[in-house]
């Protein structure tokens, strides 16, 4: 691909995400999720004089994508070449098939009073999707599990497809109604009392336990809590008619990454999320604001930059603040000029061996290695870094600490190891650089092993299990994707612009990097509403535009070139 492609491409993306982000809505660029998708195709229509559906499109969107075998698979399993592990796989697929059964069962009863507009063939379907999920359930174990709240989301679906007339056993069903029990005795009066912006909190995850003519004051302009889910859950099982979700969720159906054909994503909108992601993975690896559109990236810089509360924000304005969100969008703003102290985020997320995703209004705080990551380039690009020099070693400490410990990181928010040492990678890389320019005067002489040692011996580790660890193709990872193979050459461009770090290996990291650049200008398509889907949930995501912010950046890195502006010279 040619530099001028290159270029337009990025800038393509940008200005795409400066449009939308505007919009009344926000924007999100989730890949459509036939679980979120069957919760709209169950809502009825309360307003209209004659009982119908309110989205006959989405239940059309299950029928189009019902597999031959009977269920529903949004990662295509049976026609990679190259497979989900079954521990990711069949969650999936039982979590998405429940969801569409249920509604396709739904429509079937109703089809006399609400009007479904059902196939010749629905009752070999339903058959066809009974038979499907016997055989997957069969199959699947509770151990290594990961998908969000999948303990709550199979029993209520398992419950509510019962209350039709369909029941399912299965060797770890009793198990997982214990995990049920366990899991869902929790005092839920709290959703009752006032505003809630609890991040991925699936309220169909507690019909039966909730009441929902309580739940009035949680509908916002982004329906409850950005999930299509918990808004259509709404819909269906409060008393009272939104108007509010329903607009929200007409929205979603004509602007999501569906456009219109009733298919939704998980989570819409991510208007703070995916902006800050894709600047700084673009402007990070060689990408100008030049290049990108001087308007359009202030556009989006001044969304950003508004977001800001108390030195914090979220993945989107309906959520609690994370440190996650909070480290991209400082990095996104201090990159760009702006002259912003991370003190919120340290004064919020600091704990005392890390930073944990969420502060203390979340009962599960996750302390993650991509985050802790994002929060040290955060704070290295600070107005002043050496004013955190605690909190840098800490983190530091942390992440090499986790590398040396596991080998490689199992991270919580992307299923794919490559993820959290690319965030790895730039983040030491750049305190290894911070260090040798005088930024952090103190460092050196309290923590001369962390820096003369451990991060090097870390990194160095890191470069020689990213060169070890590619593929005859040229990719990297479990799934051989373009994602994947992107996060491996953005990571072997920032190991590789460090001197301490490449050694000898200069040669070996450029023949890596070029092959693996290689597979992407053979494998990736340009404007595919595909992406692979990589990040974790209550189902497994993709999220587009990410998605090709880190390849395009993967496809523009050059270590010589990082190396250069850092004023470092590799060989």
């Amino acid at each position: 691909m040619s530099y001028p492609v290159l270029v337009q491409r990025a800038r393509d993306l940008v200005h795409r995400i400066s449009k939308e982000v505007h919009s009344e809505y926000g924007l999100s660029s989730m890949a459509p999720s036939i679980y979120d998708t069957a919760w709209l195709a169950l809502v009825p229509d309360k307003t209209a004089e004659q009982s119908r559906w309110l989205f006959p499109e989405s239940f059309a969107y299950l029928l189009e994508t019902q597999n031959p075998n009977g269920g529903w698979d949004p990662l295509e399993q049976s026609s990679r070449a190259v497979k989900y592990p079954d521990s990711l796989w069949l969650p999936d697929c039982i979590i998405h098939s429940l969801a569409a059964l249920l509604a396709l069962c739904r429509h079937f009863r109703l089809a006399g009073c609400q009007g479904s507009n059902l196939p010749e063939d629905a009752l070999a379907r339903i058959f066809h999707a009974k038979r499907f999920l016997d055989e997957k359930l069969a199959a699947w174990t509770l151990e290594g599990t990961t998908h969000f709240g999948f303990e709550l989301l199979i029993p209520v679906l398992l419950q509510l497809l019962s209350d039709e007339g369909l029941s399912f056993d299965f060797p770890v069903k009793e198990e997982l109604l214990v995990r049920y029990e366990k899991a869902s005795i929790i005092d839920l009066n709290w959703l009752y009392d006032g505003p809630c912006q609890v991040p991925l909190l699936s309220l169909e995850a507690f019909i039966g336990k909730l009441d929902f003519s309580k739940l009035e004051h949680l509908v916002s302009d982004g329906g409850i809590l950005a999930s299509p889910a918990s808004t259509a859950a709404y819909l269906i099982y409060a008393p009272k008619w939104s108007e509010k979700c329903e607009t929200f969720l007409r929205h979603v159906v004509t602007n999501g990454q569906g456009q219109g054909n009733g298919a939704v994503g998980g989570v819409f909108p991510l208007e703070l999320f995916e902006p800050s992601w894709v600047l700084t993975a673009l402007l990070e690896n060689g990408f100008t604001t030049d290049n990108l559109g001087v308007d359009q990236v202030d556009s989006i810089i001044r969304v950003i930059h508004g977001s800001l509360n108390e030195g914090v924000t979220g993945a989107t304005r309906v959520w609690l603040p994370d440190a996650d969100d909070t480290s991209r969008a400082l990095l996104t703003l201090n990159l760009q000029g702006y002259q912003i102290s991370p003190k919120g985020l340290v004064d919020k997320f600091e704990v005392g061996h890390c930073f944990e995703t969420f502060d203390n209004r979340m009962p599960n705080r996750v302390n993650s290695v991509s985050v802790n990551a994002n929060v040290l380039s955060s704070l290295l690009h600070s107005p002043d870094p050496s004013a955190f020099t605690a909190q840098i070693e800490k983190v530091a400490r942390f992440i090499c600490s986790r590398w040396k410990a596991t080998g490689k990181f199992e991270d919580h928010w992307n299923i794919s190891e490559y993820y959290g040492i690319m965030h790895m990678a730039q983040s030491l890389t750049l305190l290894l650089v911070k260090q040798a320019q005088g930024a952090l005067p103190s460092i050196s002489v309290i923590s001369y092993n962390l820096i003369h040692d451990t991060v090097p011996s870390c990194l160095r580790e890191a470069l020689d299990y990213i060169l070890k660890n590619q593929h005859g193709d040229g990719s990297w990872g479990e799934l051989h994707c373009n994602e994947e193979t992107a996060y491996a050459v953005v990571s072997l461009a920032h190991l590789g612009s460090h001197l301490a770090v490449v050694g000898e290996n200069d040669w070996k990291t450029d023949l890596a990097i070029a092959r693996g650049k290689q597979f992407l200008l053979e494998h990736w398509k340009h404007g595919s509403n595909n992406p692979d889907r990589v990040w974790t949930g209550k189902i497994l995501h993709g999220i587009a535009y990410v998605g090709e912010a880190y390849i395009l950046a993967a496809l523009k890195v050059n270590r010589v070139n990082l190396a250069g502006f850092r004023g470092i010279h590799p060989n």
